[in-house]
């Protein structure tokens, strides 16, 4: 193996599953050409056409991935890097894995593995002192960032080895120059005796000054080019004619002030040598770095005869070092900083402040509603919505102040040099209004608001840990104060966040443990009171805290994509409910049921609905698929599709939440709907103000126009019950009429409605019933 070009990389944790996929990622599913072309954008090479693969070894515990280092290392094969994760019991943890890898292979470079966040990785970086050797990938990971991590991190090694090598070949070319040189004068003293022998050996040194790749370039004491070689036109761009007999100040760029050059001097006349980078400008005015090394030839006497520099250019070098390390400290979808970079940045602020008694501010900003933009319209315009957030975000801030991408949609602000508490407040209006304008994506028109936590230095914590945590409890009550707003911290939101993700982790189990129950609520013929059908609603039987309501639980659901899940459950629970009352000799009971954005991408759901609906013998018809108003609209030519393959299996199709959103009259007349809902919002003070009533008409009318039934949510009196008659609604639902109820309970009271019920007034067919919800906590993804 050419060890120029170590592609070989060792994965260590104790999980098999692990290691599969990142034999998948690294060797299966890795073309050559995405290797070459991936390789071509990171560093500016060109892409090799030749297959190039990595050469994988699997270690599941860290004594068995030391004895593989040390045999690497004694074949002569050493790893490039190693995959290592944190926790691997009973043996070594992470930490204690890397310190005896580094003790075997100090060049190794390491990337930890982690789905944690609860270590404190600033103790674990100071425990490990090192430099760049080391990176984090959390985990579950993405197929192409760790592609892209292996290519950097083994091109990374490749080049640190070459410029080793180089270095090396360098020293030798300066020793074997001036050791021509000292030949040279050697000769030159007994030239009568030793002619021949001189001659020979400055041919020698002409043959080696003319065909070398580095720049040579002589000079006297007093600094006048006596000499440059052909190298030295080609990197500078002056020719031999040019240079000879000017001062090296010829090259001389802005990046360095008189001190470098007056530091430099004085070591090359206290030691006789100086070597180190530079920058240079050529003759077209390009700046350039390059590694010079500078020697003195000394005289008989001992004294500076003439000064030989040696250079050569390594400007694309540094550019491809500096690549990598943007590419480890930086968010490759916006380029802000990340989580890395920021914590770094936060220590120093940190220092700082607490030297100069200054306030330092910290501010988690979390998007709203970006879960349901990557859900409806994908992840392309989710990605075009990030990058626009982040230019915003740019454009609020101060110079000084930093802005990094976390994670998601998270976003962490840290405010330097902050007067007073009020400037964060300030600062947070001004990004929540920023972000709350529209945005125009891909042929959308958006818009999204934040909500954020804000923590300060010294008053709400002396440490990044703790900053970051109680930053991030703020951001919480924001978003339950209703998003779209602005919180500091205060002392009791960290019991608040610790008892929810509590309850996200009881919540997860909550399906699988039978915790969950679905409540019915009925709807009613305003002009008969008839039942024409139920809407399912869930409620969660907590083991502890009883009756969950869903303005608890279905936020958190929704947030934490639980609700896919959770939705489903409810979906055939409806199913089995139905069946279950037929078998009751109740009839055919339409029951209504909301569905998540997250369940229509999934693709399957008209699927999903016909497999139930042959599983519990019910007909399509005995369902009504209900979706708000703004999921809808936020992605209208998509979800129409979905909404004609129901109809077509006789699925009726109703929105919800209607008036709340933002609908285009051409997109609503195109729709395949049955019903309009009208929200209970409107409904609330209809009857006394004649703003909302005058929305009421409007709807109902609308409805009447497109020939769809319209439904009034939230009917709880008897004059909201009599103005939306007088409107032309016929069918509302509401506490007025019956609250949620179990199945049971529910059952009971259809069967007392349609026992006092006139046989003339009795309801129309389960095709036409108009199933409604009058709750605002209702489930709305489900």
């Amino acid at each position: 193996m050419n060890p120029l070009h170590n592609r070989r990389i060792l994965v260590i944790d104790d999980t098999p599953a692990i290691h599969e996929d990142f034999r998948k990622v690294l060797t299966t599913t890795v073309r050559a050409s995405d290797l070459g072309e991936l390789e071509a954008a990171l560093f500016g090479t060109e892409a090799q056409t030749a297959a190039i693969g990595f050469e994988l070894d699997s270690a599941y515990q860290g004594q068995e991935g030391l004895a593989k280092v040390r045999q690497s290392l004694d074949a002569g094969l050493p790893y490039a890097m190693a995959f290592v994760d944190m926790r691997m019991p009973p043996g070594w943890d992470g930490v204690e894995t890397i310190e005896r890898l580094w003790q075997a292979d100090p060049e190794l470079q390491i990337v930890i593995c982690t789905a944690y966040s609860d270590y404190a990785w600033d103790e674990v970086l100071a425990r490990l002192d090192v430099g760049d050797r080391l990176l984090i990938l959390k985990k579950p990971f993405d197929a192409i960032e760790v592609s892209q991590l292996a290519s950097a991190l083994t091109a990374k090694r490749q080049m640190t080895r070459q410029a080793a090598l180089k270095m090396a070949d360098l020293d030798a070319a300066i020793e074997l120059r001036t050791e021509a040189l000292r030949q040279a004068n050697e000769a030159l003293k007994a030239e009568i005796v030793e002619h021949a022998k001189a001659e020979a050996a400055l041919k020698l040194a002409a043959s080696v000054f003319d065909n070398t790749m580095d720049g040579v370039m002589i000079t006297d004491t007093a600094g006048s080019i006596l000499s440059v070689n052909p190298a030295f036109t080609a990197i500078t761009g002056y020719s031999a004619a040019e240079a000879i007999g000017r001062q090296p100040s010829l090259l001389h760029s802005d990046h360095h002030g008189p001190d470098f050059y007056r530091e430099l001097w004085a070591v090359l006349q206290r030691e006789g040598r100086w070597e180190g980078e530079i920058w240079n400008r050529r003759k077209n005015g390009e700046a350039y770095l390059e590694w010079l090394s500078i020697g003195m030839v000394a005289g008989d006497d001992g004294q500076p005869l003439r000064y030989v520099g040696v250079f050569n250019d390594i400007t694309e070098l540094r550019k491809k070092d500096e690549h990598i390390r943007h590419l480890a400290f930086h968010d490759p979808l916006t380029g802000l900083p990340n989580r890395a970079l920021l914590l770094d940045r936060l220590e120093h602020g940190l220092a700082f402040a607490e030297r100069a008694a200054e306030r330092l501010g910290v501010m988690f900003l979390d998007l709203d509603r970006f879960k349901h933009v990557n859900d409806s319209l994908g992840h392309n315009i989710g990605d075009a919505l990030l990058q626009e957030v982040a230019r915003r975000l740019g454009q609020s801030l101060r110079q000084s102040d930093t802005v990094a991408r976390t994670g998601g949609d998270e976003f962490v602000i840290l405010l330097e040099h902050v007067d007073e508490p009020e400037a964060c407040a300030n600062l947070a209006k001004k990004i929540i209004a920023s972000l709350c304008a529209p945005m125009v994506l891909g042929g959308h028109t958006l818009q999204v608001g934040a909500s954020i936590g804000i923590a300060c230095f010294p008053d709400d914590g002396a440490d990044v840990i703790t900053l970051m945590k109680h930053a991030d409890a703020a951001m919480y009550a924001a978003k339950s104060a209703g998003r779209g707003t602005y919180r500091f911290f205060q002392a009791e939101m960290t019991e608040k966040a610790a008892q929810r993700l509590q309850l996200e982790m009881q919540l997860r189990s909550a399906v699988a443990n039978g915790e969950l129950e679905v409540f019915y609520q009925p709807s009613v013929s305003l002009a008969t009171g008839v039942p024409r059908g139920v809407e399912a609603l869930v409620r969660w039987r907590h083991p502890q805290r009883g009756l969950v309501q869903p303005d608890d639980f279905i936020p958190l659901a929704e947030e934490t994509g639980i609700i896919h899940e959770l939705g489903n459950w409810v979906l055939e629970e409806a199913c089995r409910q139905s069946r279950a009352w037929q078998e009751q000799g109740l009839g055919r009971v339409r029951i209504a049921v909301n569905v998540s954005a997250k369940q229509l991408q999934e693709g399957d759901l008209v699927e999903r609905i016909a497999s139930l609906t042959r599983k519990y013998a019910i007909a399509p018809a005995d369902l009504q698929v209900e979706l708000t108003e703004s999921v809808i609209m936020a992605n209208p030519e998509e979800i129409s599709g979905v909404f004609a393959r129901l109809r077509r299996i006789g699925v009726t199709v109703a929105i919800d939440d209607f008036g709340t959103g933002y609908s285009s009259l051409a997109y609503l007349r195109r729709l395949p709907i049955d019903v309009l809902k009208i929200d209970r919002s409107f409904v609330r003070n209809a009857d006394r103000d004649e703003g909302d009533a005058q929305i009421v008409r409007i709807i109902v009318a609308l409805a009447q126009a497109l020939k769809l039934d319209v439904v009034a949510e939230g009917v709880e009196t008897r004059s909201q019950a009599e103005f939306l008659t007088a409107c032309g609604c016929s069918t509302a639902q509401g506490f007025l009429f019956a609250p949620p109820q179990p199945a049971a309970a529910t059952a009971a009271w259809w069967q007392e409605r349609d026992a006092i019920a006139a046989p003339a007034n009795r309801r129309r067919p389960a095709g036409r019933n108009m199933p409604v919800d009058n709750e605002s906590g209702r489930l709305r993804a489900c």
